[in-house]
């Protein structure tokens, strides 16, 4: 395990060496190209070992401080607009004094992970890689504890859609993050003891799933956006509440149905109602023409009465469409994907 923080540290540093002239020369955003495009120099050791192990939390502010001399080799730093070069031997002389005095840990805030042996310049950052080319075994610095959850709490899964394979790594069953460097962090999670394992039944659907990773939000302290599993399943519990209640017949009348003649036939019916009424009252109801005046009016009516009266059941089934059906778990697998960097 102290062999995998040191190794992370080696490849900051040589990450930050093969970036000195820019961007050009790494693939993806190894060294801190944005999204847009953008480059801002290399990523802070806190960034770059985020996307490397997923979870990692924000540190406290109240964390307790030590001063300490600690490892160069297991240190991530950053360095970008100065190197060793760039001094001269005056400059030079002057810091090296200063890196060995009693007040070199000043300016200095560093994390340390001890489940890696491993620390994170937050400050004093530049400082990591000149120690390093100048062969200087020892840094003094401000630290504090970073914990990092063991791997017993992390489960690995490898799933894919279509013709994109990801690997997620979710924590104590509830929170998910996407593994962005999976030919770094898949290693270095195996190394650390997290394995790969079956989509579970319990959790949504990876098709729901790959819906939400577009907008992944910020999570409790993490240092990168997640998906909470249980926030999900309570969204997917609701719409799928609300698409049954949408589903159930409604009663109402034809009046209320979107019906375009409908002023027509009310009129209508009310002339032949009124028309038999009067005929019948007229007759008394006597003779063929009072009965038939009586059956026209009794015929008439009710028909108005179906008109008004919210007797009719309605059912919505295209509401239960609006919610997408839950994807079989089969499309998780325990192979970790070969086709993405």
């Amino acid at each position: 395990m102290l062999l995998l923080g040191r190794r992370l540290a080696d490849t900051k540093f040589q990450i930050d060496l093969l970036g000195k002239k820019g961007w050009g020369e790494l693939t993806g955003n190894l060294h801190g190209l944005e999204a847009s495009g953008e480059w801002n120099g290399p990523d802070d050791a806190l960034t770059f070992f985020s996307k490397i192990f997923p979870f990692v939390s924000l540190p406290a502010e109240a964390a307790p401080v030590g001063v300490w001399q600690v490892p160069t080799e297991r240190v991530i730093g950053r360095s970008w607009r100065w190197w060793p070069e760039h001094l001269s031997a005056s400059s030079e002389e002057k810091l090296r004094d200063y890196l060995s005095s009693g007040s070199a840990a000043e300016g200095t805030c560093y994390y340390f992970i001890s489940a890696l042996g491993l620390l994170l310049a937050a400050q004093g950052q530049g400082r990591v890689n000149y120690c390093r080319q100048r062969d200087i075994p020892f840094i003094t610095a401000r630290v504090t504890e970073l914990p990092y959850p063991p791997a017993d709490r992390f489960k690995l899964y490898h799933v894919s859609k279509g013709a994109t394979r990801q690997s997620w790594v979710v924590l104590n069953d509830r929170y998910l993050q996407v593994v962005q460097w999976p030919r770094i962090t898949l290693p270095a999670l195996a190394r650390y003891g997290v394995h790969s394992t079956s989509w579970p039944l319990i959790f949504p659907a990876t098709d729901l799933i790959f819906a939400e990773l577009h907008n992944p939000q910020p999570v409790k302290d993490f240092m990168m956006p997640c998906i909470d599993l249980d926030a999900l399943r309570q969204k997917i519990s609701a719409e799928q509440q609300a698409a049954r209640l949408a589903a159930k017949p409604a009663r109402m009348a034809i009046a209320d149905m979107n019906i375009i003649n409908l002023g027509v036939v009310k009129i209508t019916l009310m002339f032949f109602f009124l028309l038999s009424l009067v005929a019948g009252g007229l007759m008394a109801g006597e003779g063929w023409a009072g009965l038939l005046s009586l059956l026209v009016c009794a015929v008439s009516g009710s028909l108005l009465l179906l008109l008004v009266a919210p007797i009719f059941r309605i059912a919505t089934p295209s509401a239960s469409r609006d919610v997408e059906p839950e994807q079989d778990a089969s499309t998780g697998s325990t192979t970790p994907p070969k086709d993405i960097a």
